[in-house]
């Protein structure tokens, strides 16, 4: 009887794990066939709409030739600025929460305000910025995107830096202790190199993150169809240029932000595939 009840039990648990992974199989095989329809068709539509003109011309007034080099040069410029600004910020202050405020309610209470912005919406950030930024500058500017940027880039390299630090093992330290170095010579010559793969991992993850944001861009730098060098002005960029070209009525202006979803695509892919081997090669 007991050999009995214990059989339609496991028989029971065998059919509901069964049931479970053809449900988990089916949803993989879901979420692989619309990504794979979205891929074939951005590669196919993005492809035939690249050109010489696509990294040579500036964006066009519909039904004139142009091209994405202004928003592809702004997209270089607000995200690069903005991880020289987010990347030192964020190690510093990951070092300092790990390293030497390790345990107390303010390290605790930063880390718990660092994870909310973590999860926060972009736009929430964007609309700060243009609050605290582009009101009193009565306009857009490259400058206000780089900040919106920045903040959306910080959390980001900050966690990643705790997590890295973290993972360093304590015997490090204290054998760099126990020789005489200084703390600050320890933490350059021996804990920063330990963990500096996976802290330039988290940093190249943050560029991936912020490259292809829209909305906060669209409240703080703005469009502009003509190359803008300067910081004061607003500035193209791409995922803003795709919003506002796919928006529109002409054909030759949609072909144009088929082209940038590719580069922007691409370029996203790549750095995530240099940060999976840097992931990699520190394990």
């Amino acid at each position: 009887m007991e050999n009995a009840i214990r059989q339609n039990l496991v028989s029971r648990r065998y059919g509901k794990n069964r049931v479970m992974m053809a449900l988990c199989f089916l949803a993989a095989i879901l979420g692989i066939f619309f990504l794979s329809v979205i891929l074939v068709t951005l590669v196919y539509r993005g492809v035939s709409a690249l050109s010489l003109d696509v990294f040579t011309m500036s964006i066009p007034a519909q039904g004139s030739r142009g091209g994405l080099i202004n928003a592809i040069y702004g997209t270089v410029l607000v995200t690069g600025a903005a991880i020289l600004i987010a990347a030192p910020i964020g190690i510093l202050a990951g070092t300092y929460l790990v390293e030497y405020a390790n345990g107390t309610k303010l390290a605790e209470a930063a880390k718990f305000i660092n994870d909310i912005l973590l999860s926060a919406p972009s736009i929430i950030v964007g609309v700060f910025v243009y609050g605290a930024v582009v009101v009193p500058m009565h306009g857009n500017s490259a400058i206000a995107g780089i900040l919106a940027l920045a903040l959306i880039a910080l959390p980001v390299v900050n966690r990643t830096t705790q997590d890295m630090l973290m993972l360093v093992p304590n015997a490090l330290r204290e054998a760099t202790a126990a020789l005489g170095a200084p703390r600050w010579k320890s933490m350059m010559m021996v804990i920063y190199r330990s963990a500096w793969t996976g802290i330039l991992t988290g940093i190249l993850l943050a560029v991936a993150r912020i490259s292809g944001e829209t909305a906060p861009l669209l409240f703080t730098a703005g469009y502009s169809k003509f190359m803008n060098a300067g910081l004061t002005g607003p500035i193209a960029t791409l995922p803003v240029a795709i919003n506002t070209l796919a928006a529109d009525a002409g054909e030759d202006l949609k072909q144009l932000a088929w082209a940038g979803a590719l580069i922007i695509t691409v370029a996203i892919l790549a750095l995530n595939i240099l940060a999976r081997v840097l992931s990699g090669r520190r394990q």
